[in-house]
């Protein structure tokens, strides 16, 4: 704290400022005191009857100066309204009602607290004229943010000049106060220990002092442990811990509302909120709190009472805490003296009550002792008395009973037995008085060491009884029980006398007990290790029992993975574990096995959720669980056996997979969906483009004549000029169409790797001719060598012939792809060499060709091998591979090169790429279409020389196949001579297209080729168009026309062709259509699927997009005929 004087601490002022003093200062050294004069500054004094600093009287001003100063806190109550004004130690005791009250009048800052307090002392200072003193006055205001008591002892003084008022010193005596009132405390509770003779006396002592003082203690109640009634020891040296403990409560004094409503015994939800520590605690009430304690309505100080002996707690002290006074260091302090002075006092009281009860205890120990020898003397000749006159009545009955006597002197002579004794020991009348240790003649020789070892005891003088077996003529022997005491006279022992009994079958039967003893033995400590077993197993055990599915056992591991309580085991409610919709199942299993007699398992969901690793919840526990009947020895089911296994992860798992096989099933619908589209949209354009190519390189064809013609008659230029221009149109028309073609290949070719990537190709093996495969082929390829000046060539090998190859079963399609393939390329490598050949070879094999039938072709590795569709045990004489090698004088290929040329979208080299363009998906496909068909591809190639590509597939012999017809009386042979007796222009075909475009090129290109050529916009539009025909029963117009085939367009608005197309057969079996009218699909969706949907709806035939006219006109010409 600052104590610099005024003088010191202010600087030279202007006489001004010197007269006003400190309050104008703005700076002082003192930051604490710079604040509170700034406070001062800010409070509007010119709005109180004081009026504004700068006119306050000197004397006033110089009594605020020497306030500010003061480090006690001192308060000013000036002029008629009574204003406040104080320095910097009083605002810290005004907590938060300062800046607020400063320059306030007192009735507007304190309130009641000024009505009560203050008014009475300013009104006997103002009327006397005197100082007035009050000592330890009680307040409660709002300080530290709660109402908090505060004691005061204050004087006022009244101020004589022209401003009213009173000068107040003040001196906080809160902790002063507290201090005695608690020392009073300490002081009854030590006074009141040393008259306790009882422990429920000293709780009730601890109970009147903490009522002595309400305002430090509001209520008070208190839980003492109960000692055990026959017991020496006290209550805190108890070998029994403290949670087995019941703590009663021993009374309670303060507060009705929280007292009256306290429970009788300490449960334990009470002991979890206990603290486990022995000092004291305070006890908030709160959520937590205040389920457990619901009357206690405010916090509360938990004493824990103890001895000084142990650290075992004995009594829990319960007292309420002044809500007005913080739970601050110096309360703590004293709370734990207090409770260091209970724990004292408890010593000395348990120390008292230990030593009283000991000594009771020592009386009862020595009463008991007492009473215990007078009876054993009592007893001992009650027994004296009756072994007399048992002695004496066994006398007279033992001759009578089948038991031996007998006497031997000390060297063993048989001086005396009973007929019963000889008769048992099979000893003769002869051996009395003769040899020397004759009962060793009696007895088993490898019993000798054993009976000498008694004999000897007995001979020194002291009893035994022991188990022998006499000897008997049948050499079994017989086991007795001999009793053998010495005979002593004089002190000196003189013979041995005793008597025997036969036990033999009691030794049986005691031997059949103990083997059942050692075999239960045996079996309990497999009980033993099962018990172990079970509760270390990570998996869930139990048994059950049939009546109302209760269980007999359950191990650690089922309460963990169910989530059940741990209770007794008929206690157990299984259907609060299993999830709701489950309970039916587990019901049926468990009888199941009842009535079955059977194993069963089955898998079903507790209530009990299950968390991945990141703790995230992903569902209901999943479980396995297996049981198998338990039987009585009877036969009979006693129970079950089941265990249970923890599934969750695994079915976490399932499920996760599921999902990702969905979501790879879904990409790959959205994949062949994509292709479809492309595709479709790609053939759509490309047709038009091939139609317009055809129709230009036909009109140039027709100028090409005309130019000849031109020239012929003419010496005129022109017409070399203009043959020149016809030839150039030529050579664009014809790189617009190998341009389109190979943009149909790819096309082809990604919608081919589609299917192969979702396992959707498929081979449709037919009947072919080996010699028409290869002419279709080589026809196919024939202008196109032609344009690129390359020989082209076919060769069938002699080993057609030397196997009698015909017709062969295969998929003529796939396999022409592939020729397809391998020719475009071997053509395409060729154009830049000045040797341009290409050589196609066909031949057959019984065995693979891979392995000696083309020796120099490398065949690539299959990635799987295929099973060919073609494989029948039936046919299997008449399988065989058929092989085709394409030869070329083209480049050539590096090894480097030739090792990667099958992979996917991978060529030979970059500059093959760039050079000669190209996908890099042919070949690749190839080989997929030649291993699905059972067979391999490979190649020989050398650089700068040429290349051969050759593959095979497997395939079998099969006969021609039989012409369909598709009316009973007409042939193939009569549709032939039909077909060709039709001339083109009787020949009417309706064109069904949405798209304007490629209708009109149609409709041009067919009519070119001598066709009649109806159109239609849609499905709809064409059975408005079939009506207006003479195939339309109902149309009698004899001058309708005819519809001889129908090119029906599969995607269109309103109708599509797959609808149309059934409509029409509709009609054709009910009669409205006369006939049969040939429907040739037309789609740009070239997948399988599509064309097997169009054959289906009942279409004859199918063309896909793009396609030329060429090959459009021999399907229609073929169905043409069928009308």
């Amino acid at each position: 704290m600052h104590t610099a004087s005024p003088a010191e601490e202010t600087p030279a002022l202007d006489q001004k400022h010197t007269r006003q003093g400190i309050l104008f200062k703005t700076h002082t050294g003192d930051p604490h005191l710079d604040k509170h004069l700034e406070y001062i500054r800010k409070v509007s004094w010119a709005s109180t009857s004081l009026g504004p600093l700068e006119s306050w009287p000197q004397e006033l001003l110089q009594l605020c100066h020497v306030s500010m100063l003061d480090p006690q806190p001192r308060l000013l109550i000036l002029g008629s309204e009574r204003v406040l004004f104080y320095n910097g130690p009083y605002a810290k005791m005004c907590g938060d009602k300062h800046p607020d009250i400063l320059g306030q009048p007192i009735i507007e800052a304190w309130g009641d607290v000024a009505a009560y307090a203050v008014d009475v002392p300013l009104a006997t200072a103002e009327a006397t004229g005197r100082g007035v003193d009050l000592y330890d006055q009680s307040l409660v205001y709002e300080r530290n943010g709660f109402l908090e008591e505060v004691f005061l002892s204050w004087t006022v003084i009244p101020l004589l000049g022209s401003t009213p008022g009173f000068y107040v010193t003040l001196t906080d005596v809160t902790e002063t106060n507290l201090a005695e009132k608690r020392r009073a405390v300490l002081r009854a509770l030590n006074a009141a220990w040393d008259v306790v003779k009882e422990p429920h006396e000293f709780w009730q002592s601890i109970l009147r002092v903490s009522a002595l003082n309400p305002s430090l203690f509001p209520f008070a109640f208190l839980y003492a442990a109960e000692p055990s009634a026959d017991s020496e020891s006290s209550i805190d040296t108890s070998p029994d811990p403290t949670h087995e403990m019941r703590f009663k409560l021993a009374g309670s004094t303060g507060d009705t509302t929280i007292t009256a409503r306290l429970p009788e015994e300490l449960r334990p939800d009470h002991f979890a909120l206990l603290s486990k520590s022995t000092d004291p605690t305070l006890v908030r009430q709160n959520e937590a709190t205040r389920p457990i304690w619901p009357c206690l309505a405010q916090d509360c100080i938990l004493v824990p009472i103890h001895s000084n002996r142990s650290e075992k707690i004995i009594a829990y002290l319960f007292l309420g805490t002044n809500p007005k006074r913080p739970y601050n260091e110096n309360y703590q302090e004293w709370m734990h003296e207090f409770s260091r002075c209970l724990n004292n006092a408890a010593t000395n009281v348990l120390l008292a009550e230990e030593e009283k009860r000991k000594q009771h205890y020592r009386a009862i120990q020595v009463a008991r002792e007492q009473q215990r020898l007078a009876t054993a003397l009592a007893n001992r000749d009650r027994e004296a008395l009756a072994v007399t006159d048992q002695y004496q009545r066994t006398l007279k009955v033992v001759d009578m009973a089948n038991v031996g006597i007998f006497e031997y002197d000390l060297e063993g002579r048989l001086i005396y037995a009973n007929d019963a004794y000889k008769a048992m020991a099979h000893c003769p009348s002869e051996m009395m008085h003769a040899d020397k240790l004759v009962f060793l003649d009696l007895t088993f020789p490898e019993d000798a060491e054993y009976l000498m070892s008694k004999w000897g005891c007995a001979a020194r003088g002291s009893p035994c009884t022991f188990e022998v077996r006499f000897k008997t003529p049948e050499g079994q022997g017989i086991w007795v029980l001999a009793a053998v005491i010495p005979v002593f006279e004089n002190g000196v022992v003189t013979s041995v006398s005793g008597c025997t009994t036969n036990i033999h079958d009691t030794k049986l039967r005691e031997t059949e007990s103990v083997q059942r003893l050692q075999a239960l033995e045996r079996a309990k400590a497999w009980e033993r290790r099962f018990a172990n077993f079970a509760e270390m197993a990570p998996i869930a055990i139990y048994f059950g029992s049939q009546r109302h599915h209760q269980f007999s056992y359950c191990n650690r591991a089922w309460f963990e993975m169910t989530g059940h309580p741990v209770v007794p085991f008929d206690q157990i409610d299984w259907a609060s574990i299993v999830y709701e919709e489950d309970i039916e199942l587990v019901r049926s299993s468990w009888t199941r096995v009842f009535s079955t007699q059977n194993h069963t398992t089955v898998q079903y969901r507790l209530r009990r959720s299950w968390a991945d690793g990141n703790g995230v919840t992903i569902g209901p526990v999943w479980v396995t669980a297996s049981a198998l009947p338990e039987y009585n020895e009877d036969g009979s089911i006693k129970g079950i056996i089941g265990t249970m296994l923890d599934i969750s992860a695994l079915k976490f798992a399932e499920t996760v997979q599921q999902m990702k096989v969905q979501e790879a099933l879904e990409a790959k619908r959205q994949s062949s969906n994509f292709i479809d589209m492309t595709s479709h949209e790609i053939r759509n354009p490309l047709g038009a483009v091939f139609h317009c190519s055809d129709a230009t390189q036909e009109t140039l064809a027709d100028m090409t004549v005309l130019a000849n013609k031109l020239a012929s008659t003419t010496e005129s230029k022109i017409g070399e000029q203009l043959r020149e221009l016809i030839a150039n149109g030529v050579d664009s028309v014809s790189t617009i169409i190998s341009c389109s073609q190979h943009q149909k290949r790819i096309v082809d070719d990604i919608l081919v790797l589609s299917k192969l990537d979702s396992n959707l190709l498929q081979i449709s093996p037919s009947s072919v001719r080996v010699t028409t495969l290869l002419r279709d082929v080589e026809k196919m390829f024939e202008a196109e060598a032609q344009r690129s000046d390359v020989q082209l060539e076919t060769q069938a090998h002699a080993s057609l012939e030397q196997m009698e190859v015909n017709w062969v079963l295969l998929d003529p399609g796939r396999v022409q792809q592939v020729l397809i393939n391998l020719l475009t390329n071997a053509i395409k490598f060729c154009k830049k060499k000045n040797q341009r050949k290409v050589t196609i070879r066909i031949g057959a094999s019984k065995i693979r060709p891979s392995e000696n039938v083309l020796p120099n072709i490398d065949f690539v590795v299959a990635h799987s091998l295929h099973d060919s569709v073609y494989d029948d045990p039936k046919f299997e004489s008449q399988s065989f591979y058929l092989w085709f090698s394409v030869e070329d004088t083209g480049r050539g290929m590096s090894a480097d090169e030739k090792s990667r040329i099958f992979a996917r979208f991978t060529q030979g080299s970059p500059r093959t790429e760039s050079e000669y363009g190209g996908s890099g998906l042919g070949l690749f496909i190839s080989r997929e279409l030649a291993e699905l068909q059972g067979g391999e591809i490979g190649v020989a190639s050398e650089l700068h020389v040429g290349s051969t590509f050759a593959f095979f597939v497997k395939t079998r012999h099969t006969e021609a196949p039989v012409t369909k017809t598709l009316h009973k009386n007409l042939t193939l042979q009569q549709k032939e001579q039909q077909t060709q007796a039709t001339k083109k222009s009787d020949i009417n075909i309706l064109v069904v297209e949405d798209n304007a475009v490629n209708q009109k090129l149609l409709r041009q290109q067919l009519s070119k080729h001598g066709f009649t050529v109806t159109t239609a916009d849609n499905g709809v539009d064409c059975l408005s168009q079939l009506q207006k025909t003479k195939h339309w029963r109902a149309n009698s117009a004899t001058s309708a026309p005819s519809v001889e085939v129908i090119l029906m367009d599969i995607e269109m608005p309103l109708m599509d062709g797959l609808q149309a197309t059934r409509e029409i057969r509709k009609l054709e079996k009910e009669g409205k259509l006369t006939g049969h009218v040939p429907i040739i699909a037309v789609s740009a969706n070239a997948r399988q699927e599509q064309r097997d949907l169009a054959m289906d709806a009942g279409m004859d035939d199918s063309i896909s997009k793009p396609f030329r006219i060429a090959e459009l006109v021999p399907k229609i010409e073929r169905l043409a005929g069928w009308t």
